[in-house]
């Protein structure tokens, strides 16, 4: 059964999604705007959802209260042991992939790369695997050296700085030890195949992380399901929530760092 703060975060996602969707779609509709020459005169459609308000039925089963295992140390120390581990086998399966086919990297994507490359990984790959396994302990002990992540008593909430720092490292380590797969017949790095592992190193980052963010606190474990709901038999054990969502855009907006550091990239509302 899932949380009461898992079922209102899906449901804020999936709506999340439902936008990004219908900007796609409004990007497909522009170019063909675009082509044609009478439609390229016209303004492009566009949708926005300034409010949704959802009204679901559900009841409640338990309250589970924290046991206070988690602290703020546990949770680094499995921040850095799951992101080496997930970085470790998506770069090697990553690294296969291009041996096999180099064009495979521009329609590769993080969900169907370890499908097309299971068979790959064997006891000839062994050599590589050591190389990546190296490569991967040092770029998560170099990141995790900074501060902001060896201070137990601080949380590291900055998802986005830290998969920043981990893609600049993972960027670095490839440029110079693995120009071998994501390099040209010219022996210069391929960058089409280098952004395209970089996109789906930072997907599989927080893929990693975000299970672990979830601090040890009370929770309501809900029954949300309708046919669950249905076997309960009786009304009264529901519970109505509604949920109105209001839009607020975000955009990317680039800026100097710390004491006129490496440049950072920051969601500002627009």
């Amino acid at each position: 059964m899932p949380d009461l703060s898992e079922f209102i975060g899906a449901i804020v996602q999936e709506t999340a999604r439902a936008r990004m969707l219908s900007d796609l779609e409004s990007i497909r509709i522009a170019e063909t705007y675009y082509q044609d020459m009478y439609l390229k005169n016209l303004p492009i459609p566009h949708f926005k959802m300034p409010e949704v308000t959802i009204e679901m039925p559900v009841a409640v089963k338990q309250i589970n209260p924290p046991d206070g295992s988690v602290t703020n140390s546990t949770l680094l120390s499995k921040m850095r042991t799951r992101i080496k581990d997930d970085m470790n086998k998506f770069l090697l399966r990553a690294l296969l992939a291009l041996k096999q086919d180099a064009l495979l990297a521009k329609g590769l994507t993080l969900r169907t790369l370890p499908n097309r490359t299971a068979k790959l990984v064997s006891a000839q790959e062994t050599e590589l695997a050591k190389r990546v396994t190296a490569s991967c302990q040092s770029i998560v002990d170099v990141v995790f050296k900074n501060k902001d992540y060896t201070d137990a008593n601080t949380m590291p909430l900055r998802l986005t700085r830290l998969a920043d720092d981990l893609e600049i490292m993972l960027s670095r380590e490839l440029t110079a030890n693995y120009l071998d797969y994501i390099g040209t017949e010219k022996g210069k790095v391929n960058e089409d195949v280098l952004n395209s592992i970089l996109r789906m190193s930072r997907e599989m980052f927080l893929d990693s992380v975000t299970f672990l963010m979830k601090v040890d606190e009370t929770t309501l474990e809900i029954i949300s399901g309708t046919t669950d709901l249905i076997n309960l038999g009786d009304i009264k054990y529901l519970t109505t929530i509604k949920i109105t969502m209001r839009e607020q855009d975000y955009e990317w907006t680039i800026g100097e760092g710390v004491d006129g550091g490496v440049e950072e990239r920051r969601l500002m509302v627009e």
